[in-house]
């Protein structure tokens, strides 16, 4: 649809912006099915029910068979410990179901008031258990369907149906009945989701492309010497440029000369992609989008089609006072509907840099009205001595009621921490900035709460105070979040006492970077000043907070002169090493120019930032060390991944993301020779594309946005268009992007903190195109 008319047809996002379902994954998926081995066709022999409900046959709703399996439960368990579940289990005589590569389950949920239902689909043996958790959409049948080649298969003794007890909305009614028709196992064709091979795909951004930048896209090596590009009334036909690489033999099809703005569509021999757009407004579907995501993730309020007023009995605690603040408003973060402080000021941040870039007035003021949502919330969540609602867990709907034993109130303790505060003073002091000529007392009032949290940030990292969930402060990423808060806040105050502090936390920073020349691959980061431990993640993404500190730090330099020359000298050469380093590494994902997962060395491992299992930490370093091995080696102990390494929470749209946020927040500093510039931009603007369709999948991973975009897990929604999940993850060791077609936590899961990586990077990209 014209992007025009989708800006009409959602009012900017206040309501949901329309989508073509048939272009998603899910809407080409294969429903007439005749090769089946059943698992469960009818009656009650081997079916049992675990947890709260009865378990029947009933006639009451059908669809092949005159009696469906009926299970009857109740989905109130607000202030109920522990947690209450709901378990439909199939006891299998050990099956051998490897010659089938799907499972398929007719499921239907009679429910009133709810506007969804999250359901695990487990299917295991003994040792060996998986789950798909699709979103189930009450009162109709709908066929559940998921790739069962990454499961055991040779011996199936359990199947099971959980729908998650999952509170009860207000306007909701408790008691559900959920009715299952049939289970089977069946073959279509297998669903290529692991690795680099495009096989007959294209990989393209789906969005589109920018003027005057680089405009490529791949597929798989053929002997088709050219490929045409199709406009509205002109066809362009181009050589194709063979490229043979460890990663694959690939064409890559450049049409960076076609600078005509207009819709067009690729052909080269029997791959044609989709349609895409030629246009500097080519990412502004997915701006619009996401504004769509973030409005849907609202707390506290009706949205449309998604919940109702919600959580408005949910506070934190102060741990001395027992002073409290009510934690609704705001977005919720993910799947499970809490909160951080830390995503919601990203989140805030973010959509007041893509306010500055974006010409379309109606447009702007849709974009403040959604960062005022997040504002607001980081105001009336603090306790105004450091303290503050810093994760907010609800975890089930509510019905708003505050009781004396609410245990959202009992379990939401505030913190206090110098990272999270150095974010809620960045979030303010660009507000401020923001506001100044739009709403003036505003603006004032949230200079004051800048510098007051910029305040406690300082005396907490001081102190080395800091929140029990994340732990001690990192110092590359908690004083390069310090630097870009100081730059706001002396922007807004004049005041000179901060400029030492600047002076001491640019150096501290400069302090963190590989600057050694014999080093294999310079230009990065490390946590510390000691350079113990290399900075990087593995779930969430702050490796950009050194290159954004350094670049607000030389940017208010020029207006101020607060620097003498040769500090300002080594910003510079800072900045243009770690641009040198982004554009050396990405030789080793060529031909997609994926930013890498990171630099890693044996011995420099940091559990206390990764979310590991409790084992022995000896066998948590050993399994993390087969995963850095299976990268490349570069020398001795020092080894680069394409993807980064990870325990459970894999999945890494954010830690690519921030890794563009830190080469994009420098664009306009580095170096103007030889090209460098231009690499450098070209860079960023890849791992925007590699996101909207740009990769061996030729999958968009955003919700609604471009083409072949998979259904994420929503758990208390809907699917929300324009959302961003966690993002592709890897297999076992592998060094390699996996997305296959279940759905779960954490890979698929929706996440504000992935969407907030996304819009800040385009905010940079369009400042230097304005």
């Amino acid at each position: 649809m014209d992007y025009n008319d989708l800006l009409r047809k959602s009012n900017y996002a206040r309501k949901d912006v329309p989508i073509n379902l048939d272009d998603s994954f899910e809407g080409k998926r294969n429903t007439n099915i005749t090769d089946k081995f059943y698992l469960y066709k009818g009656g009650l022999d081997n079916v049992s029910l675990k947890g709260r409900g009865d378990l029947l046959l009933s006639n009451d709703i059908v669809l092949n068979n005159e009696f469906s399996l009926c299970m009857k439960t109740n989905v109130a368990i607000e202030n109920i410990s522990p947690r209450p579940s709901s378990t439909i289990s199939f006891t299998l005589d050990h099956l051998n179901l490897n010659k089938y590569n799907y499972f398929g389950a007719y499921v239907y949920i009679k429910s009133t008031g709810h506007q969804n239902f999250y359901v695990h689909f487990m299917t295991g043996n003994n040792g060996h258990y998986t789950n798909h958790a699709p979103i189930i959409i009450p009162n109709k049948w709908q066929f559940v369907s998921w790739d069962a080649l990454h499961i055991v298969r040779d011996d199936i003794c359990v199947f099971s149906i959980t729908p998650f007890l999952m509170g009860c909305e207000c306007t909701a009614l408790p008691d559900i009945e959920v009715y299952i028709d049939s289970i089977f196992a069946y073959n279509d064709k297998p669903l290529y989701d692991l690795g680099w091979d495009l096989e007959d795909r294209i990989a393209y951004s789906h969005s589109g492309y920018m003027l005057n930048e680089r405009k490529e896209a791949l597929v798989k090596y053929s002997d088709n010497l050219v490929f045409t590009v199709y406009g509205k009334d002109k066809e362009y036909e181009f050589k194709t440029k063979t490229v043979d690489l460890p990663l694959g033999k690939y064409l890559v099809l450049d049409f960076s000369d076609i600078n005509t703005e207009g819709t067009y569509y690729i052909k080269c021999g029997d791959i044609v992609s989709n349609k895409f757009l030629i246009s500097d407004l080519c990412f502004h579907s997915s701006i619009l989008k996401s504004l769509n995501f973030l409005r849907s993730l609202r707390c506290g309020e009706h949205v449309p089609g998604v919940h109702n007023r919600c959580h408005l009995n949910c506070r934190s605690i102060h741990p001395i006072t027992k002073a409290t603040v009510p934690n609704f408003g705001g977005w919720h973060d993910a799947g499970d509907v809490s909160q951080f402080e830390i995503c919601t000021a990203e989140i805030a941040t973010s959509l007041l840099e893509l306010y500055a870039v974006i010409k379309d007035e109606d447009l702007k003021d849709r974009i403040i009205e959604e960062a005022i949502v997040g504002l607001d919330w980081l105001i009336h969540t603090r306790f105004k001595d450091g303290y503050r609602a810093l994760a907010v867990t609800y975890s089930i709907w509510r019905d708003n009621v505050l009781t004396d034993d609410n245990k959202t109130v009992i379990t939401n303790q505030a913190e206090e921490g110098s990272f999270e505060n150095f974010l809620s003073s960045i979030s303010f002091g660009l507000g401020a900035l923001t506001f100044k000529n739009i709403d003036p007392m505003y603006s004032e009032s949230l200079a004051r709460l800048a510098e007051e949290d910029l305040e406690h940030a300082i005396r907490e990292y001081d102190n080395n105070i800091y929140t029990i969930r994340w732990g001690k402060p990192i110092t590359s990423q908690t004083l390069g979040a310090a630097l870009v808060a100081l730059s706001y806040v002396y922007r807004l105050t004049n005041n000179n006492k901060y400029i030492n502090l600047i002076i001491k936390y640019t150096k501290e920073v400069l302090a963190t970077q590989e600057t050694d020349f014999e080093h294999p691959m310079k230009g990065f980061f490390y946590e510390d000043t000691d350079h113990k431990y290399i900075l990087s993640y593995e779930h969430r993404g702050h490796e950009e907070y050194p290159c954004v500190g350094l670049s607000k730090v030389y940017e208010l330099n020029k207006d101020y002169n607060i620097l003498d020359s040769d500090l300002s000298n080594k910003i510079e050469k800072s900045l243009n090493l770690y641009a040198k380093f982004c554009i050396d590494s990405i030789k080793y994902t060529y031909p997609y120019k994926l930013l890498p997962g990171g630099i890693y060395n044996k011995d420099k491992i940091n559990l206390e930032h990764f979310t590991a299992p409790k084992k022995d930490s000896t066998e948590l370093i050993e399994y993390l060390t087969k995963q850095i091995e299976s990268g490349n080696h570069l020398e001795g102990n020092w080894y680069l991944r394409k993807l980064p390494i990870s325990f459970t929470r894999r999945g890494f749209s954010a830690t690519n993301l921030s890794k563009t946020k830190g080469l994009s927040s420098i664009l306009n500093i580095v170096n103007k020779t030889d090209h460098f510039e231009d690499y450098t931009k070209d860079i960023v603007i890849k791992q925007i594309e590699w996101t909207l369709g740009f990769n061996p999948f030729s999958t968009s991973i955003m919700y609604g946005e471009g083409y072949n975009y998979h259904d994420l897990y929503v758990a208390f929604s809907k699917q929300m268009i324009g959302a961003l999940p966690v993002g592709m993850m890897t297999k076992g060791d592998l060094d390699a992007p996996y997305w296959p077609d279940y759905t779960n936590a954490v890979f698929k899961e929706i996440w504000g903190h992935t969407t907030s990586k996304y819009l800040g990077v385009l905010a940079d990209i369009l400042k230097q195109n304005n």
